[in-house]
């Protein structure tokens, strides 16, 4: 993998790719420092950014980096968090020499079409996925099953697989429960688990897995403890290379089911 210096500094690279990846660097060395502080709950907070742009103020003559946060998640810079995240930002950007001036937090903006009325009232109706409320105004999902949204692909297979579990191998007096993406508060934060699953009176968190570094993988870490303090039995995650293996991944969804059960 090319790091951010050779990505920059290539001639043949598009002027936006460069851009790009100063952005991204600059978001994922804020993200470093901060856990090298001992900052967890602004890393948590920066993970949560939805994108990270570079734009030029004509009025100002600055370059900001912009930081976009759903409204859920935006609600949480306070003024004391965003000062914080605005000292690591002004220490990182002299450090690695972008020219980048100043940073900005704002809410992401929804898809919206000309069909924006029907799918506010679709919404309003309650014709739409239920568990879908992370935006104010989502775009129509392109995976949904049972009035369920999901982010990808793979969260479907993963739910579909868990499904069949549900329906084809367990009885129905003692079954599985499925909350795909549900927002729920923990101390200190609010999150959307990929999956909740309850099993023999127990609830546990399935998360699906990139192949992330290791101060992604140091946080993720610190996340799963905070979700066992919250009440959590078990908290697992999937790599994402299982999702394209069948067997593989009902092997692993009932190693989650089976080590749930056995949660103390």
């Amino acid at each position: 993998m090319r790091t951010y210096d050779e990505i920059i500094n290539d001639d043949w690279v598009p002027d936006e790719q460069k851009r790009q990846a100063k952005a991204d660097s600059l978001l994922g060395h804020m993200a470093a420092l901060l856990y090298q502080r001992g900052r967890i709950d602004l890393v948590q907070l920066l993970r949560r950014v939805r994108s990270a742009e570079l734009e030029y103020d004509d009025e100002s003559r600055t370059l900001d980096l912009w930081l976009d946060f759903d409204p859920g998640d935006h609600d949480e810079l306070a003024e004391e968090t965003g000062e914080a995240l605005r000292e690591v930002f002004r220490r990182v950007s002299s450090r690695l020499g972008y020219g980048v001036d100043w940073i900005g937090f704002r809410e992401t903006l929804p898809n919206v079409g000309p069909d924006w009325r029907e799918r506010l009232e679709d919404m309003l109706s309650g014709d739409r996925p239920t568990n879908q409320a992370r935006r104010a105004m989502p775009e129509k999902p392109q995976w949904i099953e049972d009035r369920l949204a999901f982010t990808n692909a793979g969260e479907l297979r993963v739910y579909q697989a868990l499904k069949h579990i549900q329906l084809n191998q367990l009885p129905a007096e003692e079954t599985i429960s499925i909350f795909p993406l549900p927002y729920g508060r923990v101390p200190g934060h609010t999150w959307e688990p990929d999956l909740v699953v309850t099993y023999r009176g127990r609830a546990g968190v399935l998360e699906i897995d990139g192949p992330h570094h290791r101060v992604r993988r140091a946080v993720d870490t610190s996340r799963d403890h905070l979700l066992r303090d919250a009440g959590f039995a078990f908290v697992d995650r999937l790599p994402v290379e299982v999702m394209d293996d069948p067997k593989e991944l009902m092997a692993s969804l009932l190693r989650f089911l089976r080590r749930l059960k056995e949660a103390s």
